[in-house]
């Protein structure tokens, strides 16, 4: 088919499945007509105007979503439960003489979970330009497997200097994981489908993994070596393993990806159209960098989550203290940290499928902030019982405890506004090291709120995770209004505001304030 010539429709009458309209000579995108782009517009300007809406049915669409869901879902899904489970790790391995073995006296188990978000920070922004500059597939591939080593590496430290600058290391290497999923969803899906898939890669899972394993290494006794070093071991193994999965599965775009017809290519990229966003481009743009330091949206985001991850900085490393502390072994301590994952789990699906919900029956409203402040609000609640609550009430402190967790499905909506409200590549990069650098931040403070000399009440840690939840209310409260602000603006200025294409800023790596089309969502 020539470049001048009219795409036909295709209708549900027409095409039966997919698959016969991939078969279809009369409706697949011939190969010779994709060619080479600037360098400065997105990727997706290579399949930009082949198709648009009316080129292929709802059938189809629905389709090839489902077929993105079974090959990219799990991936990235599994990535972060990974990675959950690596960083994690130091928090079981203290259970089984960790603190002994290591010499961790005083606070220094404090700065062994602080010193993983040390090196998370240092490679935020580096990460962010190697996101933008190598094949973010590939370069993910590379990450997982030496951190995967460096897990082996650490079932063999015996002081506290070589743990400290392992999991330094841990830090540097994982630090481009979570953000480079979020672009990969941002790449795949249009921003209205993206709330429901970062609940389901973002999850507690993690739990259900270290909870049997560290479960089962507390079996392993006359050994050389104590069961927090096996558990190591394992732990890095399935990373290696994964990495090298991964590595011959996952594409690094929807326009590289061998697994997609030449059709199924230009329907993904006409899917992402309405957003104003893009798909990647691998030039790095200074203004666009420039502009992301000077939008006030990005301080607000990162100080949002710099109030909202202090729960997750001291929860994650001390937990399975707090709960052995309550009186229960080490055994059942690591299997009772499993109902905190299952809580983050159903925070996270419950939080992201309203939004999904929500958004896709009622587009004209915008209930993301509205939906994170009630999730605020129950872990709020749970951080005051957690807070008062006597130690001889075991069971109540227990379940305050797991609900403390509800504060994952308010965060990871949170972090859906770095894709949804972010565009033009290198901006959105920058936006989102700068919003994990916080993340850094508030994990390093965090476990210093927890002091040993305090154990198992903990309430200066308690007392530190209510006044966050209180701060990230009102910070949530005023991004809402200044994107609400700025939509008001723009529906003044913005006389095509309604229409789907526009062709002078399709696909061209605007910015979202250069971009007049572009609308927020809150």
């Amino acid at each position: 088919m020539s470049s001048g010539e009219k795409m036909p429709t295709v209708t549900d009458q027409d095409v039966m499945s997919a698959k016969r309209i991939e078969e279809d000579s009369s409706v697949v995108l011939e190969k010779d007509t994709v060619t080479k782009i600037d360098s400065d517009l997105d990727v997706g300007a290579l399949y930009a105007n082949q198709l648009n809406g009316d080129s292929y049915s709802r059938k189809e669409e629905v389709s090839l979503r489902w077929r993105l869901d079974r090959r990219i879902m799990p991936i990235v899904m599994l990535n972060v439960i990974l990675a959950s489970c690596d960083k994690t790790s130091s928090s079981t391995g203290a259970l089984y003489g960790l603190k002994t073995d290591c010499d961790l006296t005083g606070n220094r188990y404090s700065w062994v979970g602080s010193a993983f978000y040390f090196g998370y920070l240092v490679a935020s922004l580096p990460a962010a330009w190697l996101l933008q500059r190598l094949p973010i597939a590939k370069f993910t591939v590379g990450c997982q497997l030496v951190w995967g080593i460096i897990l082996i590496a650490t079932g063999f430290v015996s002081n506290f200097p070589g743990l400290l600058a392992l999991r330094i290391l841990l830090g540097i290497f994982e630090a481009p994981i979570i953000p480079g999923n979020l672009i990969m969803i941002g790449m795949w899906y249009p921003r209205k489908e993206q709330a429901l898939r970062l609940g389901i890669f973002y999850t507690g899972f993690a739990q259900l993994i270290t909870g049997p394993v560290g479960y089962g290494v507390g079996y392993v006794t006359g050994t050389w070596f104590k069961p927090w070093r096996l558990f190591f071991w394992i732990i890095g193994s399935i990373t290696i393993i994964w990495a090298f999965f991964i590595s011959l599965v996952l594409p690094d775009s929807p326009v590289s990806a061998k697994f997609l017809s030449e059709r199924e290519k230009a329907i993904i990229v006409d899917r992402m159209r309405a957003d104003q966003i893009g798909i990647e481009n691998k030039t790095w743009k200074w203004a666009q960098f420039r502009e992301a330091l000077l939008d006030v949206k990005t301080w607000l985001l990162v100080l949002f989550n710099l109030w909202v991850s202090i729960p997750n900085g001291g929860l994650t490393s001390f937990t399975p203290l707090i709960v052995n502390g309550l009186g229960y072994s080490s055994q059942r301590a690591a299997l009772l940290t499993m109902p905190s994952g299952i809580l983050e789990t159903v925070s996270s699906y419950l939080c992201n499928g309203c939004v999904f919900l929500l958004v896709t029956r009622l587009p004209k409203y915008h209930p993301r902030g509205v939906i994170i402040i009630i999730g605020l609000i129950v872990g709020m609640i749970a951080a005051i019982f957690l807070y008062t609550l006597p130690l001889t009430a075991l069971h109540n402190r227990l379940a305050a405890l797991y609900v403390s967790y509800f504060y994952l499905g308010p965060y990871i909506v949170s972090l859906g506004f770095i894709t949804a409200n972010t565009a033009g590549h290198t901006k959105k990069v920058t936006v989102n090291a700068l919003v994990f650098i916080s993340y850094c931040v508030s994990n390093i403070i965090g476990p210093q709120f927890f002091k040993s000399n305090q154990a198992p009440l903990y309430p200066l840690g308690t007392g530190a995770i209510l006044g966050a939840y209180v701060l990230s209310i009102i910070t949530m409260c005023t991004y809402m209004a200044f994107c609400w602000h700025e939509n008001q603006r723009r529906d003044k200025l913005d006389t095509a505001g309604g229409e789907l294409a526009h062709q002078e800023t399709d696909f061209k790596d605007l910015t979202d304030k250069e971009n007049i089309h572009f609308r927020y969502v809150w």
